[in-house]
């Protein structure tokens, strides 16, 4: 029942809140994240505002652990790092479909990754 809610409401939402561990400190950090939700391969596919130069995609590589966020329905997955920019392209192509109006192209100034999460 709680993957079913969580779908259901990230399917309304504009962002999702992850939470990793810091590489260094261990300790959790948290950020809002904007989405693209690949229904069919079911998977939160999350492109970091700085690239690999972003300190949670740092972070994901040395624990690949994540926890996402929707309202107070909350996953806990293994992210996938994926180092392609082709595939990242796609991506925030589908991006700025689903935000256009909120889109600039300044927001995401390095795009060389995206990380893949299985829900």
């Amino acid at each position: 029942m709680l993957h079913a809610d969580f779908l259901s409401k990230l399917k309304r939402s504009g962002e999702v809140r992850i939470t990793v561990r810091g590489r260094k400190t261990k300790k959790k950090f948290s950020a809002p994240v904007w989405f693209f939700l690949d229904r069919e391969e079911k998977k939160v596919i999350l492109v970091p505002v700085k690239g690999s130069d972003s300190e949670w995609f740092k972070d994901l590589a040395k624990d690949p652990q994540i926890e996402l966020s929707v309202d107070d329905t909350t996953i806990t997955s293994n992210a996938t790092l994926v180092r392609d920019s082709n595939r990242t392209k796609q991506v925030i192509d589908k991006l700025k479909v689903k935000y256009k109006s909120e889109w600039s192209e300044s927001y995401y100034t390095k795009r060389d990754v995206c990380v893949e999460v299985p829900v």
